[in-house]
């Protein structure tokens, strides 16, 4: 039995919900089925591996002989590979969940291949956007079938990258343009989003999974909020390229109202706080830091979402909050030493303050986040 579940325990105890002889049968219960849950623990990272590496090495045996293969031969073999390791994360599911799992997310991950190899097989010139919809609405499909984690992710990572592609092929052309802050806004919200997903004593598998995908994804969502005032170079040339302020502003409203509505799906009325993340992320997009002083407000505004993150953790009573805005923090002030204070110290004295930097703030910014930990965990008890 783990420490948090004998503490659980103890806690149930001392409140009189149960009795020491219940007590007793739960001990001796999770004592007998420690070295089941172990061994699923073990086989569910085993099978996770083998499935990276399964996958990898089709990849890789596909591409060696793709030339020797005819178009008929190729597009046969694309369908046998989705269609064995589907079959076999069926067969395998009453038997072993894990491994029925692993080969089920392969084989979306396959199926994903082929939709792209399809296209290259037989030279379809089409809107490229539609295969990573087709990709996304199966990975759908599997998650509507199977109810499993892995799909979760699929779904979460596919239906924005569809989005963002259609954004993207919208804006190429002749003329071409493309706003970067509406792709990166959009992702900074999604990555908060998903962050909030656990909640409440609500951290199903699935939630876990899509609050570290968030947690993943949050701060590189924010550098490329940050670097989206570098337009395309190609738009500087073309100043009078941009698209119309119709498809702007359904852009900027997508970006803002499909996070909002998911953050709502997710928690409900305790989505309210999302209002702040979405005024961050639109001040931070469109902050002009070009003036005396600008940098500076800059990484102070990424220190104070980090700051917002931290305390967002303390309330919901999150570690990975906290541990996520800890380190948002940390590369906030990093970040503004390396671009605004190196090169005026000179090397030598760059190079101490580095390491001054990274020893005492590194080790104030660990003594505050296992503080604000154990808060959390003494409010849990």
């Amino acid at each position: 039995m783990s420490a948090q579940w004998r503490d659980a325990l103890d806690r149930w105890l001392a409140a009189g919900l149960l009795d020491e002889a219940a007590a007793a049968r739960i001990r001796a219960w999770e004592a007998g089925h420690a070295t089941h849950a172990g061994r699923s623990r073990l086989s569910a990272i085993i099978f996770g591996l083998g499935g990276l590496l399964l996958a990898a090495g089709v990849l890789l045996f596909v591409a060696a002989h793709w030339d020797d293969i005819s178009p008929g031969s190729r597009f046969a073999l694309v369908m046998a590979m989705v269609a064995v390791l589907h079959l076999g994360g069926a067969l395998t599911s009453g038997n072993s969940p894990a491994l029925s799992t692993t080969l089920n997310a392969v084989g979306t991950a396959a199926f994903g291949a082929g939709i792209f190899l399809a296209g290259q097989i037989f030279n379809l010139a089409e809107h490229w956007p539609g295969a990573l919809l087709l990709w996304a609405l199966g990975a759908a499909a599997g998650l509507y079938l199977l109810r499993d984690w892995p799909h979760v992710l699929w779904v979460a990572v596919l239906a924005p990258a569809w989005l963002c592609s259609e954004w993207i092929a919208a804006n190429q052309g002749p003329r071409f343009f493309l706003e970067y802050t509406v792709i990166a806004s959009g992702v900074t919200l999604l990555a908060v989003a998903y962050l909030a997903a656990a909640c409440d004593g609500r951290a199903t598998v699935w939630r876990r999974a899509l609050s570290r995908l968030g947690a993943i994804a949050l701060i590189p969502a924010v550098i490329l909020l940050g670097a989206s005032h570098e337009r395309s170079f190609l738009f500087e040339l073309q100043p009078n390229a941009a698209p119309s302020t119709g498809w702007l502003m359904m852009a900027w409203i997508a970006a803002i109202a499909l996070p909002s509505i998911l953050i709502f799906l997710l928690r409900g009325r305790q989505a309210v706080g999302f209002a702040a993340a979405v005024a961050w992320v639109l001040i931070v997009g469109r902050f002009d830091w070009s003036f005396d002083g600008g940098e500076l407000a800059f990484y102070a505004l990424c220190a104070l979402g980090a700051a917002g993150v931290v305390y967002w953790g303390l309330k919901d009573q999150q570690r990975l909050h906290v541990n996520v805005g800890i380190l948002g923090f940390a590369l906030a002030v990093a970040a503004f030493y390396f671009s605004s204070l190196f090169d005026k110290l000179g090397r030598s004295l760059g190079l101490i303050g580095m390491g001054v930097l990274f020893i005492g703030g590194g080790w104030l910014l660990e003594r505050t986040r296992r503080t604000l930990v154990e808060r959390i965990d003494g409010g849990k008890a």
